[in-house]
């Protein structure tokens, strides 16, 4: 497996924690970048925006473009159960037990 595909399932899954530990469930990409930062998966600003797409192309998030360099995350259904590990997702890392 390409190390490119390991960050990308990696940034995805971090994504989605973020989103779901956020009391609106929703943040900006730039805070996304930030989060992501703190977790060593540092990403430029596209790279964040691509990973938004794909988790909205594949049903795990709703995006809200509010300029051309800043989206609100919204997490669905679905992302929630990726989260708890009800689901498993090819493209996604599968998250580890929480206790």
């Amino acid at each position: 497996m390409a190390i490119n595909q390991i960050k990308s399932e990696h940034v995805r899954l971090s994504i989605l924690i973020a989103l779901s530990e956020d009391a609106g469930y929703q943040l900006n990409s730039s805070m996304i970048g930030d989060i992501l930062k703190h977790y060593h998966l540092k990403s430029s600003r596209d790279e964040v925006h691509t990973e938004l797409a794909w988790l909205e192309r594949n049903g795990y998030v709703k995006l809200e473009k509010l300029s051309a360099n800043t989206w609100l995350a919204t997490i669905s259904q679905s992302g929630v159960d990726v989260v708890e590990g009800s689901i498993v997702v090819p493209g996604i890392k599968r998250p580890s037990p929480r206790s």
